[in-house]
């Protein structure tokens, strides 16, 4: 989904971090992730967003404001201020900082450790995108509770209420979300950029 709005508004996709590290040490390790990896999947994944923030603000020609959208997806999967300018150009987070902050919190227990403050995103700046779990579950090699998916998708949302998070609940089949995610992030955002077809 993150692709096709991506497609759809003409803006940038931060891919999933944390799903191409633990797959990388899978396939040279044949192990999972650990505590031993949350410094650097921290530190990853900001990287992936400080990257996107520069992408963005080239591609919107020196535009002020870049925000950036996130798609949140239950298990394995997950995501500004106000849109004034078309040139203004998003970016949709397959993952972020605060769904590694659920992650950790779900595997490890409430002691792993935190977020840096300064790696958080603005909480008027971001939009969520959290996708109910009723869609087949896909298995391979990382996705490891097929039978937690509502558990995941209930402790995603109570997150998301307790932060005052901006989100919707996208649900149904694939066009059937791209529509209702196009809906919520059109009337959060009227003046968004829209790629004509």
């Amino acid at each position: 989904m993150a692709s096709a709005l991506v497609a759809h508004y003409d803006g940038i996709l931060v891919s999933e971090y944390l799903r191409s590290y633990a797959q990388d040490i899978w396939d040279t390790q044949k192990r999972t992730v650990s505590r031993q990896d949350i410094t650097h999947l921290i530190h990853g994944q900001f990287k992936a967003q400080q990257q996107a923030l520069a992408k963005a603000a080239t591609k919107a020609k020196g535009s002020a404001g870049t925000k950036a959208i996130e798609q949140t997806r239950e298990n394995t999967e997950q995501e500004s201020a106000n849109h004034t300018s078309p040139a203004l150009c998003p970016i949709f987070l397959d993952t972020n900082i605060e769904q590694l902050e659920v992650y950790f919190t779900h595997y490890f227990g409430p002691n792993w450790g935190q977020i840096p403050m300064h790696m958080r995103r603005p909480k008027g700046q971001v939009l969520y995108l959290l996708t109910r779990p009723d869609i087949p579950w896909e298995a391979d090699d990382l996705r490891d509770q097929p039978l937690s998916r509502d558990t995941l998708f209930s402790i995603f949302r109570t997150y998301l209420d307790q932060k005052g998070a901006r989100y919707v609940v996208i649900s149904g089949a694939q066009q059937e979300r791209i529509n209702q995610a196009c809906q919520f992030i059109n009337k959060t955002w009227p003046n968004l950029y829209v790629r004509q077809s």
